[in-house]
C-alpha cells in the first residue's frame, strides 16, 4: 500500500510540475516570447489546437495508466491459503491427498 501511494504522489507531483511549466511558457528559447523561431509563419489556431493536443494526451495516457495500475492491484501480493490436517492441525499441501504427518485421507 504503501509503494502505491508513493508510486501515485510522485506521478502526480511530477504531471503538476509539466503542467505548470507548459501553462506558463516562461523557460523561452528559440520558441521563446515573441515570434520565435518560425518568425511569424505560425499555423494559427489550427497548429495551437494540435500543438496543444500533445501534452493534453500525455496527462490523459498517464491518467489512464494510473487508473489501471491502481485497479489491477499493483504491488499487492496474492493472498496465500494454508491447509491444515483435519486430525492433526498439521500444514498440508493444496495438492496432498493425505496427511503427511499423521497419514489421514484428505478431502
Amino acid at each position: 500500500m504503501k509503494n502505491r501511494l508513493l508510486v501515485v504522489s510522485i506521478t502526480l507531483a511530477a504531471l503538476a510540475v509539466l503542467v505548470i511549466l507548459l501553462l506558463s511558457g516562461s523557460w523561452g528559447g528559440m520558441m521563446g516570447p515573441g515570434w520565435g523561431m518560425m518568425g511569424g509563419w505560425g499555423f494559427g489556431w489550427i497548429g495551437m489546437l494540435f500543438t496543444s493536443l500533445i501534452p493534453v494526451g500525455f496527462v490523459v495516457l498517464t491518467v489512464l495508466g494510473l487508473a489501471w495500475l491502481v485497479r489491477s492491484g499493483y504491488g499487492v501480493p496474492p493472498p496465500s491459503v494454508q491447509h491444515y490436517c483435519v486430525k492433526c492441525r498439521g500444514k498440508v499441501t493444496d495438492d496432498a491427498r493425505f496427511c503427511p504427518n499423521c497419514g489421514t485421507p484428505l478431502e
